[in-house]
């Protein structure tokens, strides 16, 4: 087993009277990458910050490989945190500001920074000032900075968010891939959950200041540890604070021979997704929406009611961290 790089004691933060990191505790060990998901306003970045030395905690403390560095100030950490919003020297040419870093770390080397510049497709504009590149090509630069000065932990915070598509979805296998191959341990913050299956080795979703369940993609979908879980996966209907089915058991047409469990719903309008026509029907008695693929529905159908298996409905785990 790869030993711990980084561990984190019961960290709390707060600001004022609001809670933003809750007793938090978890440890990533040599070259394990965390993808962290949740809801906006969350505390996410909050906790990124504080990893970094930028916010100091309320309580609790923070290890890298053994040593304390809750007290160590942020240039003294041997962690990269790659932004939402590019921050480069302004003053700096686009090499200039990947090798910064690498220079300061005395971890330079210029076939390193010519090979930084070429992956991420930089060299043509290796002379410019963050001035006179795009907003994506300035984020490309950040992350080429980053990952140039070789840290032991490196923290993302969306950092493909301004990218085009087609050059995020090269760039999350590129920094995975770097990341692999230097084994980095890398904390991995996004809201979108392809990009959180794609960079993590595990997802944590990450509310209310702590982490309500850890796992893969598999395991957070089917088995949720509780609503916060469920809400934010999405793909399931809670029946209550201890059960949810999934979607796809749920039928529009009445079951012979099965025990199933009943529901009213009122269809509020069609649309036409994947291919296939799908309901969105509000149920009254959960205070919630679904959404179904169906086959055929009418205009002028209005009340359905939903038929749920009773074999198909699920309780939610009772340890959430495991």
């Amino acid at each position: 087993m790869s030993p711990t790089t980084l561990e984190v004691k019961q960290l709390k933060k707060t600001f004022q009277e609001d809670l933003i990191l809750n007793d938090l505790s978890f440890q990533l060990n040599k070259g394990e990458i965390l993808s962290v998901v949740g809801p906006s306003g969350s505390g996410k970045t909050t906790l990124l910050r504080v990893l970094a030395g930028l916010e100091s905690p309320t309580n609790g403390s923070l290890w890298m490989n053994g040593k304390d560095i809750t007290a160590t100030k942020a240039n003294r950490r041997d962690i990269s945190l790659v932004f939402q919003q590019p921050l480069l020297f302004p003053h700096m040419t686009v090499k200039e500001n990947i090798a910064y870093g690498a220079k300061v770390s005395k971890k330079y080397s210029k076939p390193k920074i010519e090979r930084l510049m070429e992956a991420i497709g930089m060299s043509r504009y290796r002379d410019h000032f963050p001035s006179e590149i795009s907003g994506g090509q300035q984020q490309r630069t950040a992350l080429a900075r980053a990952m140039a000065t070789e840290p032991e932990v490196i923290l993302f915070d969306e950092p493909f968010s301004s990218l085009d598509p087609a050059l995020r979805q090269d760039l999350r296998y590129w920094v995975r891939d770097f990341l692999v191959e230097q084994k980095t341990t890398a904390l991995f913050v996004t809201h979108d959950m392809e990009e959180a299956m794609i960079m993590g080795d595990q997802i944590a979703v990450f509310q209310d200041g702590e982490f309500q369940q850890i796992g893969d993609a598999s395991v957070l979908h089917h088995s949720p540890a509780n609503q916060k879980v469920a809400s934010f996966m999405g793909g399931h209907l809670i029946l209550n604070e201890n059960e949810f089915v999934p979607l796809a058991e749920i039928h529009l047409s009445t079951l012979e021979g099965v025990e199933t469990r009943t529901f009213k719903g009122r269809l509020e309008h069609l649309t036409y997704q994947h291919g296939r026509p799908v309901a969105h029907i509000s149920v009254p008695a959960l205070a919630s929406r679904v959404a179904l693929p169906v086959g055929k529905f009418t205009a002028d159908t209005e009340e359905v009611t939903l038929h749920i298996p009773t074999s198909c409905i699920q309780r939610f785990e009772v340890n959430h961290h495991e």
